[in-house]
C-alpha cells in the first residue's frame, strides 16, 4: 500500500479523462502502486523513467525521459506535459520531488503543474513517528493489573514490531498490538496457539513477543481453504462472499512469508478439530514438524490461546470445548471479534465460557475478550 498522497484537483478544476498525471519514476514500488490507484479513480496515467533497460522492457506503456541532470531533461519534460495534457506529477524519489517542486513553482518555466504528492522524506518519516508514537503509548498507555508483570521492551524494539506489523495485510489494529504486547507480559512459558492465521498478522506478533519474552513455541492452526470461511453464519454474508475470492494456497504462502524469519513458529494446516489431534502427538513428541520450519519444540501446555478462526458460533464453540482445557492457570484465552459487526457468533460462545469455567480475571480490550484462567 503507498503511502503517499496526492490531489485530484489540479488548477482549481477535478482531473479528468483530459488531463492526466505522470508517475515518474515507474521503477519504483511507490510509484507502480500510485500508478495502480490513479487508474482505479478514472485518471490518465503516464509512466515515465530514465532507465533504458526499464523502458526498453516496458515500451509499449512507458515514456523514456533523461535523467533530472541531463541538460536535454528540461526540452523533454516540456515536451512530455504539453503532448500527454499532464496537470500533475507523482514522484516518490525526495531528488525529484524537489527538482518539480522547484519548476512548478518557477514563473519562467513554460508549463504549469503541480506535484501531487507531499515530499517523500516527510512521508518516509511518518511511519516511523507512529511506530515510536505507538512504542510510548504500550509501555504507558494500557491500564492493567500489574500483577506479575514483566518489565516492557525497549521503545526501539515496540518501534521494530509495529513497523513490520502493519506491512501484513489482516484485520488486526494497533489496539490489538498493543493488547497482544501487554498480554505477553503476563504470560507464563508454554505454547502460544493461534487459531486461524490468515496472512500472519497477528502470528507475527506472537511470534515477536513470545520470543522476547521467552514464551514457547507458536503453532497457527489454519486450513487456508476456502471451505473453511464459507459459511460464517447467516449476518457473515458479506464476509463469506468475500473469502470466495481469496486464493488461499496464496495467501497461504504469504503466512509463510510473514512469519519466515522465526525460529519460534510452526503451523498445523487443517481445521481445528483435525489439528488438535496433531497437536497431541506433536506434544507427545516434544516437537512439531513441517517442510518451511523444520522441528519446533512442543511442550503440550498452552499459555495463550488465541481463537480467530471460522466465527460462526458452531464453530467457536467447538474450538473452545476442544482447545481451552489444554490452556494452564494462569494462561489466557483471546476471543477475537467478540463484538462483531456481521454476528454474534464469537461473542455468545464468549459469553458462555464466562459462566461455564473459572476465571481469575476477565475484560474486553477493543474488539476481543480477554480471559485469564
Amino acid at each position: 500500500m503507498f503511502q503517499y498522497f496526492f490531489n485530484v484537483r489540479a488548477g482549481g478544476a477535478v482531473l479528468n479523462t483530459l488531463s492526466s498525471v505522470l508517475v515518474f519514476p515507474i521503477d519504483m514500488a511507490q510509484s507502480v502502486a500510485f500508478a495502480v490507484t490513479a487508474r482505479e479513480l478514472g485518471l490518465k496515467v503516464i509512466m515515465a523513467t530514465s532507465d533504458i533497460m526499464e523502458s526498453a522492457k516496458r515500451s509499449e506503456d512507458v515514456v523514456h525521459l533523461p535523467y533530472i541532470t541531463d541538460p536535454k531533461f528540461n526540452d523533454a519534460f516540456i515536451c512530455l506535459l504539453k503532448r500527454e495534457r499532464i496537470t500533475q506529477v507523482f514522484t516518490p524519489h525526495a531528488t525529484i520531488w524537489s527538482y518539480f517542486q522547484s519548476l512548478s513553482q518557477d514563473d519562467g518555466f513554460s508549463v504549469k503543474f503541480k506535484v501531487c504528492n507531499e515530499s517523500p522524506i516527510a512521508m518516509d518519516k511518518k511511519p516511523f513517528d507512529v511506530a515510536y508514537e505507538w512504542a510510548e503509548s504500550c509501555i504507558f498507555g494500557l491500564n492493567m493489573s500489574a500483577e506479575e508483570l514483566a518489565a516492557p521492551l525497549s521503545p526501539h524494539l515496540y518501534a521494530n514490531l509495529h513497523l513490520a506489523f502493519n506491512r501484513i495485510p489482516g484485520q488486526s489494529d494497533d489496539c490489538k498490538l498493543s493488547l497482544l504486547a501487554h498480554i505477553a507480559r503476563q504470560s507464563l512459558q508454554g505454547d502460544v496457539i493461534e487459531i486461524g492465521s490468515y496472512y500472519g498478522r497477528s502470528a507475527f506478533a506472537l511470534a515477536w513477543l513470545a520470543k522476547w519474552h521467552n514464551l514457547g513455541t507458536v503453532i497457527c492452526i489454519d486450513p487456508w481453504k476456502a471451505e473453511s470461511s464459507r459459511d460464517q453464519g447467516i449476518a457473515a454474508k458479506l464476509v463469506n462472499q468475500a473469502g470466495e475470492e481469496l486464493d488461499w494456497d496464496q495467501v497461504f504462502l504469504g503466512f509463510i512469508a510473514s512469519v519466515g524469519s522465526f525460529h519460534n513458529v510452526n503451523y498445523i494446516r487443517n481445521s481445528s478439530m483435525l489439528a488438535l489431534s496433531e497437536y497431541r502427538l506433536a506434544a507427545s513428541a516434544g516437537l512439531i514438524q513441517s517442510d518451511e520450519f523444520g522441528a519446533t519444540p512442543v511442550c503440550g501446555s498452552i499459555s495463550i490461546l488465541h481463537i480467530d478462526g471460522n466465527h460462526k458460533y458452531e464453530e467457536i464453540k467447538q474450538d473452545i470445548l476442544a482447545w481451552v482445557p489444554l490452556v494452564k492457570k494462569g494462561g489466557w484465552v483471546l476471543v477475537d471479534d467478540y463484538l462483531w459487526a456481521f454476528g454474534d457468533g464469537p461473542k455468545q460462545a464468549g459469553d458462555e465460557l464466562l459462566q461455564e469455567r473459572a476465571i481469575k480475571t476477565a475484560f474486553v480490550a477493543g474488539d476481543t475478550l480477554c480471559i485469564q484462567l
